[in-house]
């Protein structure tokens, strides 16, 4: 495997300081009491590979390797700081950070360390027991911050499923409980206003025009009235009783405030931005045999899936093993573009993936059932090494108090920080928005249509006799 000698890595070290004193970052950070013969006469072996923006191997056309990233140049201070002699070595990036296979050896970063072909690895590791098992974990101050998880192409279907989940949409601006209680309104507030119209004109003496009023407000227009009045529209007769205007009074004031309590919560539910998941589940993905799993080799969920007593999971981990229905991640951009392109579940962390594309990692979305969240990780290296990892240790901390780490980030991992926050503004109503409210122009001939066949039969029926009757005895 080719690496730096370590007069080339005093050469890098020098170029590095400068970059960093240009940049800002405090190069100088002595200890009084720093730690001496920390290591053996040999130099400490420290693996790395390509993986920008923590670390990126540069190949000359001579053979040899240079180094540069957030990672390589924390190192630098650090091994300055303790004045260690060390020989960084570029490994192949085809068993990432450190899984273990079918047959319990470990793979990648983690093999490296734990099989002792390496001393330190400049790579960012999350705390997993596994992993803390064989390795130790240079653990006083977290290096990044990870958030790994299933990412998918969003906006697969151009034209929106219609499911009773989508139809049921036009209600959700009030909760079921409110539904139910405007029902129940709806019904008490007819039968008062039907049962003061009638008997509070009887008993007053109406007049003419009482009784057409009373005669228009049956059950059946009361019943429609009130819910005119909840849906904002007016009535053609009023009552004339004072008894009767109380409740047409109510029921006005009531279906004011449910107007506004609709409309306001319609216009914050359709304002939401939300996004079309072809699948949202992993056993959806399962259901779906053209599509591929993306993931980067040696990462550490893979142990998760091998013990998993979900058959999801072990599904996944036989996909991984096998090859079939795989697209192995190898940090560069042409695999990140593969990984969100449509029929791809990817698992990554999405920090690289917009590093890696910009505005394009913008497409995806996570998987609707395994959410991202934030894990702390660090550097690693073998065990055996108490002192060296209290000394790094003691380092990490003096540097964070001081904001160099911070300033390193700054420098190194800002690109694609923020990328895909949203940027506010009006949300333009789309075609899956109005969809909802559209249906119900359908659904309203439909159920038209059904009626009238059900009043024509009915008429035959019931009425036909009536008729003959009628015709048989004659105009009395």
């Amino acid at each position: 495997m080719p690496g730096e000698t370590l007069h080339q890595q005093k050469e890098l070290t020098m170029s590095s300081a400068g970059s960093l004193r240009q940049a800002g970052v405090p190069w100088s950070l002595k200890l009084p009491d720093s730690p001496e013969n920390l290591t053996s006469q040999d130099p400490l072996r420290v693996v790395a590979f390509d993986d920008p923006p923590y670390v990126s191997v540069h190949r000359r056309p001579d053979g040899s390797v240079s180094f540069s990233g957030y990672l390589f140049q924390l190192w630098q201070i650090i091994a300055d700081e303790l004045d260690l002699s060390y020989q960084l070595v570029a490994i192949p990036q085809d068993s990432g950070y450190g899984s273990m296979d079918e047959n319990g050896t470990w793979t990648g970063m983690v093999g490296e360390l734990t099989y002792g072909r390496a001393d330190l690895a400049l790579t960012w590791l999350n705390g997993r027991p596994d992993r803390a098992s064989v390795v130790d974990l240079i653990d006083a101050v977290p290096v990044e911050r990870e958030r790994y998880t299933f990412y998918l192409r969003q906006g697969a279907r151009l034209v929106p499923q219609v499911t009773p989940t989508m139809l049921s949409s036009i209600f959700r601006p009030l909760h079921l409980h409110v539904w139910l209680l405007l029902l129940a309104a709806l019904l008490v507030l007819a039968a008062a206003l039907r049962l003061s119209s009638r008997y509070d004109g009887e008993s007053s003496g109406p007049t003419v025009e009482d009784r057409r009023a009373r005669e228009h407000l049956g059950w059946g227009s009361c019943l429609f009235s009130v819910f005119m009045s909840m849906v904002g529209q007016g009535w053609s007769v009023t009552p004339r009783s004072n008894s009767g205007r109380v409740v047409t009074s109510v029921t006005w004031m009531l279906g004011m405030l449910i107007n506004i309590s609709y409309t306001a919560n319609l216009i914050s539910h359709l304002a939401v931005t939300t996004v079309d998941r072809p699948i949202s589940s992993l056993q959806e993905f399962a259901e779906q045999p053209d599509w591929l799993l993306a993931v980067e080799a040696g990462t550490g969920i893979i142990n998760d899936w091998k013990s998993s007593d979900s058959a999801l999971e072990q599904g996944l981990f036989r996909r991984v093993i096998s090859g079939e229905g795989l697209l192995r991640l190898d940090g560069t951009r042409e695999s990140a573009s593969r990984a969100i392109q449509p029929r791809v579940l990817a698992y990554i962390d999405l920090h690289r993936l917009t590093y890696a594309l910009g505005s394009e990692a913008c497409a995806v979305v996570p998987l609707l059932d395994r959410m991202p969240s934030y894990r702390s990780t660090y550097l690693a290296m073998a065990k055996g090494r108490p002192r060296l990892k209290r000394a790094i240790n003691r380092v990490m901390l003096r540097m964070d108090q001081s904001g160099t780490l911070d300033r390193l980030k700054s420098m190194w991992l800002r690109a694609g920080r923020g990328t895909c926050q949203p940027s506010g503004g009006v949300k333009a109503l789309a075609f899956g928005d109005m969809l909802p409210v559209l249906l119900l122009i359908p659904i309203a001939v439909f159920f038209s249509a059904v009626i009238v066949v059900l009043e024509v039969i009915w008429h035959k029926r019931c009425c036909a006799p009536l008729r003959n009757v009628r015709d048989f005895h004659g105009p009395s």
